[in-house]
């Protein structure tokens, strides 16, 4: 065993000696080898508590959350080159993770969704769970110095690095690094929500040393091109043309490309700094969901300027970005098979192809959806007929049924024409802080505008749709300056109802939620409180925040289940947030985050609205309450649906960092 290898092995049974003792070692040297190594993590247990925090609806008893969780980070940092070279050459970091919540072993291990196909019909997703603690790789890469590595002799700097690393564009809301974000519950704010990084490779370097820097990056979201089963995969059958060559094909890779520029146009030590980065991305996303796997396609393009404006006592920042791009809707034949019960019998039916069933007398009875019979003569007349919209409705032929003569229709909405959605949403977000003379007491003010627009594809036209689209944003705010806890607290986001579906178009009867930083208008203020005389120990930061919406929706009238023609108020609501951190010393921090959210006027115009199934049940349960005889003229009774009514949540803990 060569010195090299012997140095290795030390390394690494140190490392497994630190898990079990890992306050005996922060770091270690090897001038012989020139390696460096180094082992941090944190261990975070944390209570939640939230209520109201889904529906805003003091009537729904069971929305209320209460647990205990842990999150445990590991960090193993190493490196060479520090004595020959002067500072790192190669530098790599592998930092494992687990989370779980306490009681629930359903939290510890999710699959993603899977299907199941039996009999040529295809049942909806479900999920598996594995009941044991788990440790996943949220960060592993290497940094290499291209300059010494390659023999570069030039006089700027430039890094290669490669693996699974944090990456964001300005601060994270054109393009964030939440690639893989936990399971968190609305109204919870975490500051470390992000459990794994997206894979990819940055070029990084100077164009002038100290002033001009460059960061060009790629990433790989989502590869469908991985195995024959993946490439092999018969997804397109329902796809215009694609009958008899269904399979999903090669090349299906969600990628993103982005780069940017860090430009420090001032720097006077000591006293005012100016920095700007011009940014741009490209997301490349071959295989989208409007109403069925793989009917939709995307390439989205975004432009955006950050700057940060930091003197002596005052901060400023701003953030503006634009989205180009469209969407591609494919041409798409919705009929596929599904199951009925038909007399107590399970049955295999064509969706959206039916016929004209008639009585012995030859009278027309309602139309039922023709059984699925495979290499039939019906099926063949069925898969063979003409696909465009016009064909909807129409009758498709006449075949022998169960020894009768019947007619085979299309249904209203068999078909559905291809079209294309552009993009033109647009951002804007800037906040300022002025310090006091002991900088250690600062207010801070915000203001922010994310474009917003309704779902574009309830008509099977070309269109526009204006609201912005973020790429993997958690965005909550500027640290030491206004932060969100409840709106846009990481994970934990309150659902906001668009409009009601105006057609079948997307197949649901039920508005689309949105939670992100789009269609959202907000400003507000806090202040940021670390007094000297404790030396840094507490930080105090209490903000409050205005919401509205930028694109009106349709107010709801609960007693007749149905939207008005007015719209319904901007003005969002109210949120009040508390950060508090306090270090016992200075390796231990215990922390509290508390919000209140105050529904506005907006909620109270939609109050009743259903976003499901079982809460459109609900109203109308309540309708059938109405007409009856009633002597006591209580009519408020409970719907589990939204509200307008106070919700709260806090989360406390303690972080150890070693």
């Amino acid at each position: 065993m060569n010195k090299i290898q012997k140095a290795n092995l030390y390394i690494f049974s140190l490392f497994i000696s630190s898990l079990y003792f890992p306050s005996f070692i922060t770091g270690i040297s090897s001038k012989e080898t020139d390696t460096w190594f180094s082992f941090s993590g944190s261990f975070k247990p944390e209570l939640f508590y939230g209520k109201n925090i889904n529906l805003l609806n003091d009537n729904n008893p069971a929305d209320r959350i209460f647990y205990f969780r842990h999150t445990l980070d590991f960090k193993l940092n190493a490196s060479y080159g520090r004595e020959k070279y002067g500072h790192d050459i190669i530098y790599a970091r592998f930092a494992p993770r687990n989370r779980a919540i306490w009681g629930n072993p359903k939290s510890y291990f999710q699959t993603t969704d899977a299907t199941i196909k039996s009999l040529e019909v295809v049942y909806g997703p479900h999920r598996h769970f594995n009941p044991r603690l788990f440790f996943w790789v949220r960060e592993a890469w290497i940094d290499l110095d291209c300059n010494e590595i390659l023999d570069l002799h030039t006089l700027s700097r430039h890094n290669f690095t490669i693996g699974a690393f944090k990456f964001q564009l300005g601060r994270g809301i054109a393009l964030g690094d939440a690639y893989a974000v936990g399971h968190e519950v609305l109204g919870f704010y975490t500051d470390s929500a992000v459990d794994q990084y997206a894979f990819g490779a940055k070029l990084s370097g100077d164009i002038f040393e100290d002033r001009l820097t460059y960061d060009l990056y790629s990433a790989i979201l989502e590869n469908k091109s991985s195995s024959l089963a993946d490439t092999a995969e018969r997804i397109l059958g329902q796809e215009y043309g694609c009958r008899k060559s269904p399979e999903r094909g090669f090349g299906k890779i969600n990628f993103v490309l982005a780069g940017r520029l860090n430009w420090t146009a001032v720097n006077i030590p000591n006293y005012c700094t100016v920095t700007f980065e011009p940014y741009w991305l490209f997301n490349d996303q071959p295989e989208q969901q409007v109403e069925f796997l793989g009917d939709a396609s995307s390439t989205l393009g975004t432009l955006g300027i950050a700057s940060e404006y930091e003197c002596e006592r005052f901060d400023f920042g701003f953030e503006y970005a634009i989205n180009l791009g469209k969407q591609r809707v494919k041409g798409w034949d919705r009929n596929s098979t599904e199951k009925e019960n038909r007399n107590s019998f399970e049955t295999i039916v064509n969706s959206n192809v039916l016929y004209l069933n008639k009585n012995d007398n030859n009278d027309p009875l309602n139309n039922e959806k023709f059984p699925y019979v495979p290499s039939s003569d019906a099926q063949a007349l069925i898969e063979t007929s003409p696909q465009n919209e016009q064909q909807n409705g129409k009758e498709i032929g006449t075949v022998t049924f169960e020894n009768k003569q019947i007619t085979l229709v299309n249904s209203e909405d068999r078909f559905r024409d291809p079209y294309t959605n552009k993009y033109e949403g647009w951002m804007f977000v800037t906040d300022a802080a002025w310090w006091n003379q002991d900088k250690d007491l600062n207010i801070a003010a915000t203001f922010g505008f994310a474009s917003g627009d309704n779902n574009p594809n309830e008509v099977t036209k070309d269109g526009v749709y204006s609201g912005f689209i973020g790429l993997q944003e958690i965005y909550s705010g500027k640290n030491k300056r206004v932060k969100s806890a409840f709106i846009l607290g990481s994970s934990g986001k309150l659902k906001r109802p668009l409009a009601f579906p105006i057609s079948r178009q997307t197949r649901g009867r039920f508005a689309r939620t949105i939670s992100g930083f789009t269609n959202l208008i907000f400003t507000g203020g806090a202040i940021y409180w670390q007094p000297n005389k404790l030396e840094g120990k507490l930080i105090f930061h209490p903000n409050m925040i205005f919401y509205w919406q930028d694109m009106p929706t349709k107010a709801f009238d609960i007693d007749t289940n149905q939207e008005t023609t007015y719209y319904s108020s901007k003005f969002l609501g109210t949120e009040f947030s508390i950060f508090f951190d306090y270090y016992l010393k200075p390796p231990l921090r215990l922390y509290f985050v508390g919000a209140v959210f105050i529904p506005g006027t907006h909620f109270s115009d939609i109050r009743g609205k259903p976003i499901s199934a079982i809460q459109a049940r609900a109203i109308a349960d309540r309708l059938k309450r109405l007409d009856r005889q009633d002597i006591t003229g209580f009519l408020s009774e409970r719907i589990p649906n939204l509200g307008d009514d106070t919700a709260i949540s806090f989360n406390l803990g303690i972080e150890y960092k070693f």
